[in-house]
């Protein structure tokens, strides 16, 4: 008896087996067909595509390119326009049912709040998976442990300063230790007929806004810190925006980053805020300056004993509202895939993914610009170092955008003397309570 129940046990294990194996190969064989092969995926994509130098246009090509080579029935129409519009085509696209089905983006807290946004954790792979990317750039395309986005390139932002300019005026970079050492530097460069420090205060307030976040970093601040107890810290730092506002161009209050840039190219300017994306934006100016910018990180405040600067992200959502999911993502794919990526870190800022290749990023630096690849190359290097030294991911603020044009008219008053800081402070107070009110959940 005990000889037959041995054997129908080991008869029924051998058949359990063998049943969980066909199961097995049934899932394994049948899972590529439908989710990994689809090259017959047909689909009409929109991309909202927020790059318009021609490196970043480069890009766009590129990715179609690949796209249509391996899925031939996926057409993807981009959508260009600037960064300063994309939050506000998308909130506009989305509210009228007429949602994108991808965008680039840099902050998800405002898309994510409203819903905008579609969580791809089910999507992941071998492809696109969080160990291959870098773990600060990955961490910011997430948010109540949902990835929102897949990072593309790692942003770093810092001041950058015109080495020329600087010797001049009897100064070097490693010379800017204090707030009072950089002001007093770029007082002696407005003594020698340029712009000590500029801004881009045209627009909306996207860019007036970064600037004030990045000094408020360096003194321990985000901007829409307007309570008591950081009240001091920032006062400070609209006090350090009045002390230079004498050095400021007047024309600034209509710039844009290209007027920017123009003017850095020109060699009007001995500091400005900008990271590493600096590349493309300056030399549809010219060349020159690649030899002279200096990047570096804005001294520390008199509130803090050590300074920070922003490190962000550009990556890639997918937008609720499309109809079209499966194509989306494996454009997402292809986006990440070495050689597109490579282009798009190589040529623009550097790659959040650390399965590429530098040689990859040098051909691509060579490609685009072939003139100053090197100067480039060395200005990207040097952004790294900075990061790994000062970084800290750029805050996620809820309502920045609204908050943006608010900071921009008190920084326009208090740079023209039209404001005191402690008024300036009492207006951006103010304005930034009003938009919490409206986003608080």
């Amino acid at each position: 008896m005990k000889k037959l129940s041995a054997l129908f046990l080991g008869l029924l294990l051998i058949l359990t087996l063998a049943l969980t194996g066909c199961g097995t190969q049934k899932t394994s064989t049948e899972k590529p067909k439908s989710a990994s092969t689809s090259k017959d995926i047909k689909a009409n994509l929109r991309f909202l595509w927020p790059g318009t130098s021609e490196p970043e246009k480069k890009v766009a090509l590129k990715l179609q390119e690949k796209v249509k080579k391996d899925y031939p029935g996926i057409n993807i129409e981009f959508v260009y326009l600037n960064w300063t519009d994309i939050e506000k085509k998308m909130t506009v696209m989305v509210k009228s049912g007429d949602a994108p089905d991808l965008m680039l983006i840099q902050d998800i807290t405002n898309p994510v709040a409203m819903g905008a946004l579609e969580p791809l954790d089910s999507n992941l792979n071998d492809k696109v998976k969080k160990s291959n990317y870098l773990p600060a750039s990955w961490k910011s395309m997430g948010k109540d442990g949902k990835q929102y986005g897949i990072p593309g390139l790692a942003i770093i932002y810092s001041h950058v300063a015109n080495t020329d300019l600087l010797a001049k005026a009897g100064y070097k970079v490693d010379d800017l230790k204090t707030w009072d050492d950089f002001n007093k530097a770029s007082h002696a460069i407005k003594a020698l007929g340029k712009s000590g420090y500029a801004m881009a205060n045209g627009g909306e307030g996207r860019f007036s806004f970064r600037d004030l976040m990045m000094v408020s970093l360096s003194n321990g601040i985000t901007p829409d810190q307007v309570d008591p107890k950081h009240k001091k810290q920032y006062l400070e730092v609209l006090k350090e925006f009045k002390d230079l506002s004498s050095d400021m161009p007047k024309s600034q209050v209509t710039w844009l980053y290209p007027e920017l840039f123009k003017a850095w190219e020109a060699g009007d300017i001995g500091f400005m805020h900008t990271g590493n994306y600096f590349t493309p934006n300056v030399i549809a100016n010219g060349t020159k300056s690649m030899n002279w910018t200096e990047p570096f990180a804005f001294p520390a405040g008199p509130s803090v004993d050590k300074t920070k600067i922003m490190v962000g992200t550009v990556g890639v959502s997918m937008l609720k509202g499309s109809k079209n999911k499966e194509a989306a993502w494996k454009v997402i794919e292809e986006l990440m895939s070495p050689d597109v990526l490579g282009l798009w870190g190589g040529s623009i800022n550097a790659s959040a993914g650390t399965y590429v290749s530098p040689a990859i990023l040098e051909d691509a630096a060579k490609t685009v610009y072939p003139e100053v690849y090197k100067q480039h190359l060395a200005l990207n290097e040097k952004w790294t170092k900075l990061a790994s030294e000062y970084g800290t991911p750029v805050p996620s603020i809820l309502g920045q955008q609204p908050m943006e044009k608010v900071v921009q008219d008190a920084l326009v008053k208090l740079t023209n003397g039209d404001a005191t800081p402690e008024q300036a402070y009492d207006e951006i107070k103010s304005g930034i309570e009003k938009v919490k009110e409206q986003f608080k959940q």
